[in-house]
């Protein structure tokens, strides 16, 4: 028997020696069968999770055990040839309560024990750094070695949301990130700062899914709690240089689960029904949300598939909204190969009438009517991770995503969607398939020097094809306006990522991409990362110091700008605007004390430049429809009746936007009780205006729709049965249009259309002071395998404030459910 190496790397720094203690060895019982068999495993910072599973496969057994007793995400690094499967694994659980016992047959569980070596278990503290996540590399590493501020959600967190309403969950467990809460008759997210502003009405992130890249960001406004696994967050341009365009403002990927059920098949049904009031129908609102999921297999080789369906009735006069997804997946685990597989379909529709708000001044157009919209989303792909030697790592992705989106109205304009003559509904397809192929190498001696080098290639199709219903305030009907667009993507990436004995980290990464929508003049990007971190173990305390620059950049064009964003004549490509770019560095400081408690403090300072505004000017004496000259617009003095109005929008670069602020978030968790806090600030404002630039912005100005501060606490409890939950958060003090007044000034005939655009639009301007919002469960299991709960929304009854004075969202929800496991 040879034992080179082996360790629980969720452990004190001298634990990284990766020795075995002939002690615990003396300790282990005698193995009997299948347990006796001879396994050899060499691998260097990979998941528990993923080391027994592969042990499993490689010894031909059936293993089961209980996840939660498990730290299934805490990095192992194990090399041994020909030991006893038994012994293999009670060196992968060393310092946890379980061990391995016979079951009968090819079956082992990984059962409840007291190890005898209670100082060494004692001395093992789990701890938050060293979990594995896949979000900052190209393959799964601990975060541990991430120089940059990342934030990890899991499926048990987005569960206590209402039909797993991700955009609220972000804002109320991600510092820097908050997303306005929109009605449910609302199909794509509005993300109102991840730290500060990198677009006006279109902020978002990159998102992924199980590493597949999704074509419209925006559409991702909910997700079925149990399939997710967790949620990585990482915010800012950091994370640019791996994942290139579009990832201005930060990343997302949500990785699914792919467990199984440790048996037969497993089934899990939860039903929902409530009740949401309001102010503007006479009766309640009916809510629904039901989803059934089906696992089966081991963790070696699995499969799921889920099903949900919900929706909200009338809370304004004509609204409603449903949706419906499907989803699948399965996991494979070979001796050196782990493949998943994921497939998503998203439905809704929904009825968006005008807002009751706009009382008399509503515009003619669109008054009283409903506008059913619609949106179809899938994502269908897989990735595989080839472990060539302990040294060489290969993985390969490859997806598609989709989505199809019809009749969306107009959030993105100073004046309501229904008065701009050039504005109506919109839609169209978009369509990405992506191809992702990384090769890792593991170099050196981790318990001294040791560099990761990380070499990827990337390719990408984006085919959008956008198509506008635009509206003529002169003509019974309007016109069809649609658009084409293909794009091309190639990306070369080179990173390395140096460690001094697992305490110094040094990151630095380039990406060099060719994307043919820069611009003519443009179609080569370089986009670059350097990072630095220190970290040291006294005991059970963590502390961690670090500091990353980067950089990112977004084109002009892109499929939420064309489908969503209202770009009917695809000025965006025929003005040839400049990209919008952000760099900056962020630096910060994490403290934690095992997983007990932790503390995230982080300063950023970003500058933004060529973000892309769509600036309203006078067409009164410009029939034709077309742009204004640089520097100059049409306009009439005269007064207009509102069945007259012209006023046109145009894309123009605004020039420079600092983004500055704090970011802080803390977590508590003691026995049976779960404490988390969030709190944020940002100062977003224009630095330099561009030259020709005709909208309402001034340097120094404030940027519109970017709160100055926000903040949640939330408290989770669970014991004797009995689940509960509670979650307030607040954002305070942005600036946004007053746009009851403007939508007023457009129904006035003594206001010209001048006065409606430009710098007539800052006196329009409203600060807003902040809405708090409050949300509670609370739970019960009835026997085992059945439980109910009873959830409530929008406790303080807000339906509407924010981001501005028109948006109304359902009052007090409250809804009562059942959920069992079978």
């Amino acid at each position: 028997m040879l034992v080179t190496a082996l360790a629980l790397v969720a452990s004190p720094a001298r634990a990284q020696s990766c020795s075995s203690s002939n002690a615990f060895l003396a300790s282990l019982p005698t193995w009997n069968a299948p347990l006796d068999r001879r396994v050899s495993l060499h691998v260097r910072d990979i998941s528990l999770r993923d080391a027994l599973d592969r042990l499993s496969v490689d010894a031909r057994i059936r293993l089961s055990y209980a996840s939660e007793a498990i730290p299934l995400d805490s990095r192992v690094c194990a090399s041994f040839d020909s030991i006893p499967l038994g012994e293999a694994f009670a060196l992968l659980l060393r310092g946890t309560q379980v061990l391995p016992i016979s079951a009968g047959g090819e079956h082992v569980v990984l059962a409840p024990w007291e190890s005898p070596d209670t100082a060494e278990q004692h001395a093992r503290v789990p701890r938050v750094l060293d979990r594995v996540v896949v979000t900052g590399g190209a393959i799964e590493a601990p975060a541990r070695r991430l120089t940059v501020a990342m934030n990890v959600v899991n499926g048990a967190q987005l569960s206590r949301y209402a039909e797993g309403n991700l955009a609220q969950a972000l804002s109320d467990l991600v510092p820097g990130l908050w997303v306005w809460q929109s009605g449910p008759t609302s199909l794509v997210a509005h993300y109102g700062s991840i730290r500060g502003t990198s677009s006006f009405g279109s902020s978002y992130p990159k998102i992924y899914v199980d590493g597949i890249e999704l074509a419209n960001p925006l559409l991702i406004t909910q997700f079925t709690p149990e399939t997710v696994e967790r949620i990585e967050i990482i915010r800012g341009p950091q994370g640019a240089a791996l994942y290139g365009t579009d990832a201005i403002s930060g990343v997302i990927n949500i990785v699914t689960r792919h467990d199984g059920s440790n048996g037969g098949p497993s089934t899990v049904a939860r039903s929902a029904v409530g009740a949401a009031s309001s102010a503007y129908v006479p009766r309640a609102a009916i809510t629904q949300d039901h989803a059934v999921t089906v696992r089966e297999g081991s963790g070696a080789q699995s499969g799921s598939a889920s099903f949900t369906s919900g929706g909200v009735g009338e809370y304004l006069p004509g609204a409603f909204a449903r949706h419906t997804t499907g989803s699948a997946g399965f996991r494979v685990v070979r001796s050196r190969l782990i493949a998943t597989g994921t497939a998503r379909m998203f439905a809704s529709e929904s009825a968006d009438p005008s807002s009751p708000l706009f009382r008399d001044s509503v515009s003619a157009t669109r008054a009283g009517q409903v506008i059913p919209q619609s949106v179809r989303e899938y994502t269908v792909g897989g990735n595989a991770t080839l472990i060539q030697s302990e040294r060489w790592t290969h993985a390969i992705v490859a997806g598609f995503d989709g989505s199809r989106l019809s009749n969306l109205a107009d959030y993105h304009t100073p004046l309501p969607s229904a008065s701009g003559p050039d504005l109506g509904t919109a839609g169209g397809n978009a369509n990405l398939a992506s191809l992702r192929v990384s090769s890792v190498a593991a170099l050196g001696d981790a318990q001294n020097l040791a560099t990761t080098l990380t070499f990827a290639g990337e390719n990408s199709l984006l085919d959008f094809r956008s198509q506008a219903e635009t509206t003529s305030t002169q003509a019974a009907s309007g016109s069809t306006v649609s658009s084409v667009v293909r794009r091309w993507t190639s990306a070369g990436v080179a990173q390395a990522n140096v460690s001094w004995r697992d305490a110094g980290y040094l990151t630095a990464g380039l990406r060099v991409e060719r994307n043919d929508a820069f611009g003519a003049n443009r179609t080569v990007s370089t986009l670059p990362m350097l990072g630095a971190a220190a970290l040291h173990d006294f005991g059970p305390l963590t502390v961690k110091l670090r500091s990353a620059y980067g950089r990112g950049i977004r084109p002009a064009t892109t499929p939420m700008r064309e489908t969503a964003w209202f770009d009917p004549r695809g000025q965006a490509r025929l003005l040839n605007l400049a990209p919008e770019e952000q760099a900056g560095i962020e630096t910060g400081m994490d403290i934690y004390v095992g997983k007990t408690f932790g503390l995230q403090l982080t300063r950023f300072d970003q500058l933004a430049s060529g973000l892309i505004q769509r600036v309203a000017y006078a067409a009164s004496n410009d029939r034709d429809g077309s742009s204004p000259g640089a520097g100059a617009y049409p306009q009439s003095q005269q007064p207009v009746p509102a069945e007259d109005r012209h006023i046109a929008y145009v894309f123009q670069n605004v020039g420079e936007i600092t983004n500055r602020g704090w970011e802080l978030k803390s977590d508590l968790n003691f026995a049976s009780l779960a404490l988390s806090g969030t709190f944020s600030t940002v100062d977003s404002k224009v630095r330099q205006v561009a030259q020709g630039y005709v909208g309402d912005l001034r340097v120094g100005d404030r940027m519109l729709e970017v709160p100055a501060r926000t903040g949640s606490v939330s408290a989770a409890w669970i014991g004797g049965g009995w689940t509960s939950s509670v979650v307030a958060s607040r954002s305070w003090d942005w600036i946004d249009y007053d746009r009851i007044a403007l939508a007023g000034a457009f129904s006035n005939s003594t206001q010209t259309d001048a006065e409606l655009v430009g710098q007539e639009l800052r006196n329009y301007w409203l600060k807003y002071s902040g809405v708090t919002r409050l949300r509670a469960s609370i739970g019960r299991t009835l026997y085992r395998g059945l439980s109910l709960n009873l959830s409530g929304e929008n406790l303080l009854n807000r339906q509407h404030g924010e981001p501005d004075n028109v948006t109304v969202v359902p009052g007090r929800t409250l809804s009562f459910g059942l959920r069992a496991v079978m």
